[in-house]
């Protein structure tokens, strides 16, 4: 078993905390942009260029605290809801599927935007961690706004409820591997440190307040695609009318 290290924190809103987001949003926006700019960049290296990132990042990570000696089976596998979508985020620039891909975006917006919002460093941000925290998260970020940008990525209908199903699917997988190794992957055995508004009460009941505030994160990512969808299909009947008449 390795070192166990406390975990540290960014205060939300303060001056270290916006220096951080805004290197992450301009960094985002940057790779984003480039294949609009760069007309001869073939969109498949682009993608495995970034897969490539975010490999690198996970060996790099889990070598650092390896040879720190903190690495363990209670800290480091893959097992965080960030975790896993980041491993999606790779399989899916490498092999572009719908189903993965709204996995990645309600999997990502909700884990990336709240994980930026209150970080929480759980092994320290000493050395590469620092750095790896905003990656990982800022890759789920990342990836959504890649394929929206440039894979013309739409949701299917009732997306959102499907994501929600998974999402309880691997919280009983999960919850099992936390049975075995004792750890608190996805935070099922004890709530997280961090000062997060959702977070609400002690165990069990903070896990069912969580349920509920994915549900609702789901459902509003789910809407503007709605919504955009509802105007497209009013916009064709009304074309399609006029061309009757």
């Amino acid at each position: 078993m390795g070192k166990i290290h406390a975990p540290e924190f960014i205060i939300p809103f303060s001056s270290f905390w916006w220096e951080c987001i805004l290197a992450v949003a301009f960094i985002i926006f940057l790779i984003v942009r480039i294949p609009l700019h760069w007309k001869n960049l073939k969109r498949r290296n682009y993608d495995l260029f970034i897969a490539c990132i975010l490999i690198l990042n996970n060996i790099a990570e889990n070598w650092y605290n390896y040879s720190t000696g903190y690495w363990s089976l209670q800290q480091n596998l893959p097992a965080h809801l960030c975790n896993v979508t980041n491993i999606l985020c790779i399989v899916l620039l490498i092999n572009y599927k719908q189903w993965m891909a709204e996995l990645v975006y309600y999997w990502g917006l909700a884990g990336g935007i709240q994980s930026l919002l209150t970080p929480e460093f759980t092994i320290g941000m000493d050395g590469f961690n620092f750095y790896s925290y905003f990656i990982t998260h800022g890759g789920l970020i990342l990836v959504v706004v890649y394929m929206i940008v440039h894979y013309k990525f739409t949701p299917r209908p009732k997306s959102w409820f499907w994501a929600l199903g998974y999402t309880q699917l691997l919280a009983i997988g999960v919850g099992i591997l936390n049975y075995f190794v004792n750890a608190n992957y996805m935070y099922l055995s004890h709530k997280p440190e961090v000062e997060n508004p959702f977070v609400i009460g002690d165990w069990p009941y903070y896990i069912i307040i969580l349920e509920l505030v994915a549900l609702v994160h789901f459902i509003l990512f789910y809407l503007p695609f709605y919504w955009s969808n509802k105007r497209k299909k009013a916009l064709a009947t009304n074309i399609k009318s006029e061309l009757n008449l």
